[in-house]
């Protein structure tokens, strides 16, 4: 991609602040104006409307009809190209119903005005509030049954199975178009709602997954993107599936290692490593029955806290920053039969358990697309190579054979030359799920040196932005000049959590 000179100067011109017009591309992609299904407060500029998505072929309709909005920038110094962001899961929602925008949103978009651009919001492909709903309430009922009544790892993994099977055969038989979601498709949708908007250029934000969708965007579409800002980086070429077991293992094994590197969680923790192992002994031989204090689908009154549910309850905790060193703590309440000592993290377990924003058929039916299967003798390999974890792994919580449409596909590509586009990555040393290292090599090796700047961050875990005041600085400054490396003072960051080391490095 040539770098336009001049990205970073004041602009004259403005997007038009009039009710915006639908408009439909050749591909039939459309966008068709409303009125805001929310109270946009003191902001009047704010836009809403639905992108119909490109139909297969003119024989058919839209597969998708996608909520979008759009927060316009009205400063002296507005400039031309806007932000958009893009959202984690896969099936995760921006968070575009009435509740996110009003006591999310609209202060996100106060409180970045810096960034002197227009804010554009949309669901992606059977997410949020997107059409047609991509449910599957099994999964909670799923999910009840297991935390009241759980089997062993290779029976709860045949229950999940089954249901997912179930889900899978009732949206089929609905002519629901699961066959329509991907990275790819969503990557499309992205082009075509800056088209339908005018806007000739665009910056992309994404979380998660949505920093792979970011990269899908500038690959098809380079000369569109004037810059990426990616927050825990999940590039193509890495594999969740592929890569669990060792992810599992290294979340338990941060938690061994942030005890040893502090004297206060020796002192009242002991040797954590044989009190985890004396742990996950006593709940296998006999769960222990937890009162639920939240209403939950499926009328879950008792968790019954056996070692597969422990263990997951342990792998969840660490997508919050800060929170790793409480799990010695945690740990050492359950081993000495407290464990209402422990409800912080087992409740927030449960209700991301049962987030109905959640849709499980485009997490799966995405991931299984972008990541290509893996052959059962290279999965038995990595699982064997975690002989501890070995009984936690069974073959059937991978479902792809049941939600891949397509299994001859060879997933998302690492591009063939390092990407030219202007790139700020943020990347949490402590996140369980997107680990450093995954960033650190694809920036090595899709990234353009000159163009690229990684900032790691000690203590901080999945979602930077979230929990790191500089790193919103660096990104507004990015934002602005992305062809200068950000500058940030991240002291300040650092007295509010005393017990981590949080300055960034920068790559």
């Amino acid at each position: 991609m040539v770098i336009v000179a001049g990205l970073g100067i004041a602009s004259v011109h403005r997007a038009p602040l009039d009710t915006i017009t639908g408009k439909t591309l050749a591909n039939g992609a459309r966008f068709v104006p409303e009125t805001c299904w929310f109270d946009t407060g003191d902001n009047t500029a704010i836009q809403c409307g639905w992108l119909h998505t490109a139909p297969a072929d003119s024989k058919h309709p839209s597969a998708f009809q996608l909520p979008v909005v759009i927060m316009r920038h009205t400063g002296m110094e507005h400039q031309p190209d806007p932000l958009v962001y893009l959202a984690g899961g896969p099936g995760a929602a921006a968070g575009l119903d009435k509740q996110g925008i009003e006591s999310y949103w609209l202060d996100w978009f106060k409180q970045k005005a810096d960034m002197k651009r227009d804010l554009i919001l949309f669901d992606q492909r059977g997410t949020g509030l997107s059409k047609p709903a991509l449910n599957c309430d099994e999964y909670r009922a799923l999910s009840a049954s297991i935390l009241s009544n759980p089997g062993t790892p290779e029976e709860n993994a045949s229950r999940y199975r089954t249901v997912s099977q179930q889900c899978h055969d009732r949206l089929t038989q609905a002519n629901l178009p699961l066959a329509a979601l991907g990275t790819g498709y969503s990557a499309q949708d992205v082009n075509d709602l800056l088209e339908l908007l005018d806007y000739p250029q665009g910056n992309l934000l994404g979380i998660s997954y949505g920093t792979r969708l970011a990269l899908e965007v500038q690959r098809q579409f380079p000369q569109r993107i004037r810059s990426l800002s990616l927050d825990s980086l999940y590039p193509p070429g890495e594999h969740l599936f592929r890569d669990w077991p060792e992810l599992l293992d290294k979340s338990i094994q941060r938690i061994f290692q942030y005890c040893d590197q502090h004297e206060r969680c020796q002192l009242e923790n002991g040797d954590i490593r044989q009190r985890y192992a004396s742990l996950m002994a006593k709940l296998r031989a006999e769960p222990l029955l937890i009162p639920v204090t939240d209403k939950y689908p499926g009328n879950l009154q008792t968790l019954r806290l056996n070692d597969e549910i422990l263990l997951a309850i342990l792998f969840d905790a660490q997508y919050t920053s800060h929170a790793l060193a409480s799990l010695p703590d945690m740990i050492r309440h359950l081993q000495e039969g407290h464990p209402e000592l422990a409800q912080e993290p087992i409740e927030n377990y449960l209700h991301h358990q049962f987030d109905d924003a959640f849709r499980e058929p485009v997490f799966w039916s995405v991931e299984c697309r972008d990541n290509p299967a893996v052959p059962r003798e290279n999965r038995d390999a990595k699982i064997n190579a975690y002989p501890e974890l070995r009984y936690y792994l069974p073959h059937d919580y991978d479902v792809c054979d049941v939600w891949n449409a397509a299994p001859q596909e060879q997933g998302l590509q690492a591009p063939q030359a390092p990407r030219q586009t202007p790139s700020l990555i943020f990347s949490g040393e402590d996140d369980p799920i997107t680990p450093t290292a995954w960033a650190v090599k694809a920036a090595a090796q899709q990234f353009s040196e000159n163009t690229t700047h990684l900032f790691r961050f000690a203590g901080v875990a999945h979602s930077v932005m979230d929990s790191k005041e500089c790193a919103n600085a660096l990104f507004i400054q990015f934002l602005n000049n992305p062809t200068e490396r950000p500058r940030a003072d991240c002291r300040f960051d650092a007295e509010e959590h005393p017990k981590h080391t949080v300055a960034a490095s920068s790559d």
